[in-house]
């Protein structure tokens, strides 16, 4: 469980400026390739894995800008967050079967990969080791991408439901007539909700703008000692990371008038999961 400092408004803060320029140039890119070739990554990853026949041979290609060469493995979850740790893992709602989130990847290019994603990434990490809660908070750009950090994962672990085959049930054991569906198709059912869910995760990322998200985040200290992590794809998502103290859980698509609102809702769904501890 963590306890929650509200966000307040305030002149924004220095400690991060020169930093901006830097990440804002990787955002705006991000976004540049995200609308040139989103449309061509969805569809081949819908032709891949949902739509298209079974035994269609599959090539691996970037979840970003849908190249096929230079492949690098994207981790769904920054190895920074669960502390590199192999011995860290969660377990999928529709086959209860468990996976080390070390070896949950998906293709990425060189290019996207190193000079976009893990840029975002350092960003944050400075961000998170830099603001001491206790002292200070974010300020309205370091809050936006922090949002944007969150809104890339739920994409990741969309295409990641995507691209796994259900293979069997953790009691019900393998069932041939399922095994090659995807996660995600079993999960939902509807081949237009997938799709949609993705293709609007994957827009959230493409959009500059995010004022009116600002009461979907929240962000505390974390009593925890070790990482803790669960999320609904598109929903929600609920970050512990103990190293820098923090804890996150934002609302991908909830809007709230303020941000007390929002706390009040996060919190009972984190009881739940935590079953009231």
């Amino acid at each position: 469980m963590f306890a929650i400092r509200y966000r307040y408004k305030s002149k924004p803060q220095n400690h991060l400026l020169d930093s901006y320029m830097t990440v804002d140039e990787k955002l705006l890119r991000l976004r540049v390739v995200i609308r040139k070739h989103g449309k061509h990554v969805m569809n081949k990853l819908f032709d891949d894995y949902v739509t298209g026949p079974i035994t269609k041979k599959v090539i691996p290609s970037c979840i970003l800008c849908g190249a096929e060469d230079n492949l690098t493995k994207e981790h769904v979850l920054p190895k920074w967050v669960f502390e590199n740790n192999p011995k860290h893992f969660f377990t999928t709602d529709v086959n209860q079967l468990s996976q080390s989130y070390i070896k949950a990847t998906l293709p990425a290019c060189r290019d996207c990969n190193s000079d976009l994603l893990n840029s975002v990434e350092r960003f944050i990490q400075k961000t998170l080791s830099q603001v001491d809660l206790q002292k200070c908070y974010y300020n309205a750009e370091e809050w936006e991408n922090i949002i944007r950090w969150l809104e890339i994962i739920d994409y990741k672990f969309q295409v990641l439901d995507v691209s796994t085959k259900f293979l069997a049930h953790k009691e019900a054991g393998y069932i041939p007539a399922l095994a090659d569906l995807s996660i995600a198709i079993m999960r939902d059912i509807s081949i237009r909700s997938v799709t949609s869910k993705c293709r609007l995760s994957l827009k959230r990322i493409a959009t500059k703008d995010k004022g009116e998200r600002f009461n979907s985040l929240i962000v505390g200290r974390t009593i925890e000692k070790t990482f803790h992590y669960f999320h609904k794809s598109g929903e929600f998502i609920h970050l512990e990371i103990p190293t820098y103290n923090k804890a996150f859980f934002y609302f991908y698509e909830k809007e709230f008038t303020n941000n007390r609102i929002a706390k009040k809702e996060a919190m009972k769904i984190i009881k739940s999961v935590y079953g009231g501890k």
